[in-house]
């Protein structure tokens, strides 16, 4: 009972000093004494920490001294340095460790890895894998809005470079997932994207439906959308070469409404609008009655209308004269003065190569006989006038042949020479 009373005396005069009754600084700390000694103000003395920094460690929110032990064995001596971990969310000497396994010793450069991105000690871990060591290549990243480094490294795995991503990124890709679906579309540049997404196609998915249907630009692929027509019916017009929107409108217009009807009038080979107006405008309204001409190798309608209004009004008349190698009714009444008067005849001609009737008029200046006419032909020469030659040149300055056509034709002296072409 005495020893007990003589330490509270002991400590009674420590806490309040020697003389005067003065309160110690350790008392004007809150201490009285009774502290059990894992929490005493001689503990705290023991670990070299004054009363002042007593308040400072408590401040801070370290509240024994056990705890100021651990955060002095990792280099916070003073209450400044824990409390600028602390701010910094490594709240324990433990957490601090944690950060040093990572090669960052001090606040500062935490900072600097938190402004970053990287806030925690296993964010800068995984930075490292893809070399991405100081905070300076982290913050590349974060500025094009790739947060994490396993997306950064899924954006690599596309062949990207940060700059190469930033676009993309611009373009409206929001993951690296989006970019390689674009990519396996082979829309390999952010332009291209943003031209799908401004067209309302927004989505690799969607835009796949298009280019599958074999309507690979957003701009014509947006006027279909806009139209409420589905790829699938736009790819049926786009199969026979009808791709514009705008284009489909004219077929509709002249009452067309399917890309199979269409397709009948494109088969002929009249494959625009425009072409089938000119066929409908001579009453031939449908593709099967204008394929009894196509047949015949007239596909355009301003010749089916020659036709028409000539003495060889329908297709069967003027059939044997096409087929004899006629272009238009008006060339029959020159074949027939040079003798051609039927289809037959005609084809004489032009098997000959000759089908023009004003060809086939130049030529019997020089021969009466196809077969002669036939070989100068496939020989290269055409029938022109010699200028050069005076008034009176012979055929055989130009061409050399012992056949009889040619001896009459030197004879005659026609003043028409056989050129070279």
């Amino acid at each position: 009972m005495k020893k007990t009373l003589f330490s509270a005396a002991v400590v009674a005069l420590l806490l309040t000093g020697c003389g005067g009754g003065t309160p110690s600084p350790w008392q004007k700390a809150g201490f009285d004494g009774t502290e059990p000694p894992s929490k005493s103000w001689q503990k705290w003395e023991s670990l070299n920490v004054s009363a002042k920094d007593y308040k400072r460690w408590r401040a801070a929110g370290v509240k024994t001294p056990k705890e100021v032990s651990a955060w002095m064995k990792i280099g916070a001596k003073k209450p400044t340095i824990a409390y600028g971990w602390i701010k910094l969310g490594a709240d324990t000497p433990a957490k601090v460790k944690e950060w040093t396994k990572v090669g960052v010793h001090n606040t500062k450069d935490v900072k600097k890895w938190q402004k970053a991105g990287a806030m925690t000690p296993q964010e800068v871990k995984e930075w490292a894998t893809i070399n991405a060591t100081h905070p300076e290549d982290v913050a590349k990243w974060t500025k094009v809005g790739i947060d994490t480094a396993k997306d950064a490294y899924d954006w690599k795995k596309l062949g990207f470079e940060i700059d190469d991503i930033n676009a993309w990124k611009k373009a409206g890709v929001t993951t690296f997932k989006e970019g390689r679906a674009w990519l396996k579309l082979h829309v390999k540049h952010p332009k291209r994207v943003k031209e799908w997404k401004s067209a309302g196609i927004t989505t690799p998915k969607e835009a796949g439906q298009w280019i599958h249907a074999g309507i690979p630009l957003a701009k014509i692929a947006g006027e279909w959308k806009g139209a409420g027509i589905s790829a699938q019916e736009a790819s049926q017009w786009a199969a026979i070469s009808q791709i514009r929107y705008p284009i489909v409108l004219q077929w509709k217009e002249l009452g067309i409404h399917t890309p199979a009807e269409a397709k009948q009038w494109v088969d002929l080979g009249i494959d625009t609008p425009k072409e089938v107006q000119g066929w409908k405008s001579i009453n031939i309204t449908t593709a099967k009655k204008a394929s009894t001409w196509a047949k015949l190798g007239v596909t355009k309608a301003e010749v089916a209308k020659e036709w028409k209004h000539s003495a060889y009004a329908t297709s069967k008349k003027a059939a044997p004269w096409l087929k004899a190698g006629v272009k238009k009714p008006s060339e029959i009444p020159d074949w027939k003065r040079l003798g051609a008067n039927t289809p037959s005849k005609v084809a004489a001609w032009t098997d000959t190569g000759v089908v023009y009737p004003q060809d086939a008029k130049a030529w019997l200046k020089f021969s009466s006989s196809k077969k002669q006419i036939k070989k100068w032909i496939e020989e290269g020469y055409v029938p022109e006038v010699d200028k050069s030659k005076g008034s009176q040149p012979s055929v055989k300055q130009a061409v050399t042949s012992s056949t009889t056509a040619d001896k009459n034709a030197t004879e005659n002296k026609k003043s028409l020479i056989l050129n070279k072409r």
